[in-house]
């Protein structure tokens, strides 16, 4: 499936690309390190992945400016070949820390010097112009208007470009606006932050563009055990990396219920600690731009490189540990269930219990000493989809049982705005104490004015002993208001866990 870009050329929809460095060569350090029996491995766990385009970033002052040397137009050539064999289109990004956009006649010989070779060639994707380009930097928008119809004239080839990740919908109309009559073929918009908000960015992003076409050019998650995305996220390998999964599996499933093609990770592979170059302060020795890969430096897959395979492959990916089989390890060494938050509060400890469960293997479980459990304790997730507008009906239900002395043990819901904004709540009745058993516990509520996506809390409020949770499900249903265009064709969605199973300078998730 095709769409007309902004010169009529055909950009694909079912583009499903990967950005590309070496373990041992990042940014410019591909060109300068170059390894291409390392790079063919990649192109192999690329291919493996299921996408069938990788991006490659091609620093101009690198390559050599304004002609490229021959050994480096060399080596993209091995590049390209390379991906080739491995049934991989190329995704050329040009122009990567570049900042001398009042040299348009340097740019187009370099431009050319390096495209023309491609013109016509069936393995090369498309070409981005720059990198994350910011329309308000001085002689940005004007060197992009010079650069963009001649690359395409030169490669013939849809051209796209991309803003930073801070404020894509602003950056985008900005850029748009000055480009004037000279359009990309499509816009390429990069997202960083909680995939709760994944759905409201995009959506803005998208609007800012129409109707060219726009991908999701680049995004990820960090599994560096500094980088605290989250709030109660455990500060642990197996934790990180199982959010990192689900991080991929909600920004996937957003995107594909907003029409846009799928979503483009950063990046392949962790780095190696000598592989970022000093360039740039912010990339270089910050822990967190060394962990965004779907695979270790080693080459062992994290779960991330298997929920990819489910995207990629167009497969269902509703599910969010609702009925607690997967488990992580906090970094107190305790197994608590994967993908679920703890709010932590005095007196109250947190597990997955294998040994007591509603149906399957496991629970979790909410442990409150003598005194009983602070009313903040809860486990918290956000369901995989979880975008709401004014007026759709959220209903979230669980299994629960407790020890005699249960407090108040509840299933909550929580609305918030972009911001991160409390703007209401609904909450279940609490489970009887002294029930024997599992008890249902049902909380709806219709999202207020101003709410952009929704939680869900399982809450034990001055427990003693033992609060138990299992089977949770979670449905919203979407209505049409008065003068209010739907954020989605969809009118009602369900995310439901029933099948059980195993699991460049970026801009920080807010």
């Amino acid at each position: 499936m095709h769409a007309s870009g902004g010169d009529g050329l055909r950009v694909p929809q079912d583009v499903r690309s990967i950005s590309y460095f070496p373990a041992r060569g990042g940014w410019t350090l591909m060109w300068t390190r170059f390894d291409a029996d390392a790079i063919e491995r990649d192109m192999a766990r690329i291919e493996w992945l299921g996408a069938n385009t990788v991006r490659v970033i091609v620093p101009a002052r690198a390559f050599g400016y304004p002609e490229p040397e021959a050994a480096m137009s060399a080596r993209l050539e091995t590049v390209v070949e390379l991906a080739s064999r491995h049934g991989l289109l190329v995704e050329l990004t040009l122009f990567d820390w570049w900042h001398d956009y009042e040299d348009v006649v340097g740019s187009r010989r370099w431009a050319a010097a390096l495209l023309s070779p491609y013109a016509g060639d069936t393995r090369v994707a498309f070409v981005e112009l720059q990198n994350e380009i910011r329309p308000q930097d001085a002689g940005a928008a004007e060197w992009a208007a010079a650069l963009i119809p001649y690359v395409r004239e030169v490669v013939h080839k849809p051209v796209a470009i991309s803003v930073p990740a801070l404020d894509p919908a602003s950056d985008l109309r900005l850029l748009r606006a000055a480009l004037g009559s000279v359009q990309p073929d499509f816009y390429s918009v990069h997202f960083y932050w909680r995939p709760e908000i994944a759905a409201e960015y995009l959506e803005a992003a998208r609007a800012a563009v129409a109707p060219l076409p726009l991908q999701v050019g680049e995004t990820g998650y960090s599994t560096a055990i500094p980088y605290d995305v989250l709030p109660g996220v455990p500060a642990s390998s197996s934790a990180r990396e199982a959010e990192q999964a689900y991080y991929f599996r909600s920004l996937a499933l957003v995107a594909r219920r907003l029409g846009l093609p799928p979503i483009a990770p950063w990046i392949l592979s962790d780095f190696e600690p000598d592989a970022i170059p000093p360039d740039d302060p912010a990339l270089h020795g910050n822990p967190r731009e060394y962990r965004f890969g779907l695979f270790h430096a080693s080459g062992e897959a994290k779960p991330a490189a298997a929920e990819l395979r489910t995207i990629f492959s167009g497969g269902q990916m509703d599910g969010f540990n609702a009925g607690f089989e997967d488990a992580v390890r906090a970094e107190y060494g305790r197994t608590v269930p994967a993908l679920w938050r703890v709010r932590t509060a005095s007196n109250a400890t947190f597990a997955r219990d294998s040994s007591v469960a509603h149906s399957g293997a496991a629970s979790a479980r909410i442990d409150g000493a003598a005194t009983g459990t602070h009313p903040d304790a809860a486990f918290v997730i956000a369901p995989v989809d979880p975008a709401v507008s004014n007026g759709d009906r959220s209903t979230a239900t669980v299994f629960a049982r407790a020890s005699s002395a249960c407090g108040e043990v509840r299933i909550a819901l929580r609305w918030f705005s972009a911001e991160g904004r409390a703007v209401g709540g609904a909450q279940s009745q609490p489970l009887p104490c002294a029930t024997r058993g599992w008890r249902r516990l049902r909380a709806s509520g219709i999202a207020p004015s101003g709410a952009a996506y929704v939680q869900v809390y399982l809450r034990a409020a001055s427990t003693v002993g033992h609060a138990w949770f299992d089977d949770v499900s979670y449905s919203c249903a979407r209505v049409r208001l008065a003068g209010r265009t739907p954020r989605s064709a969809v009118v009602t969605r369900t995310v439901r866990s029933t099948a059980r199973r195993r699991l460049h300078g970026h801009d920080a998730l807010g």
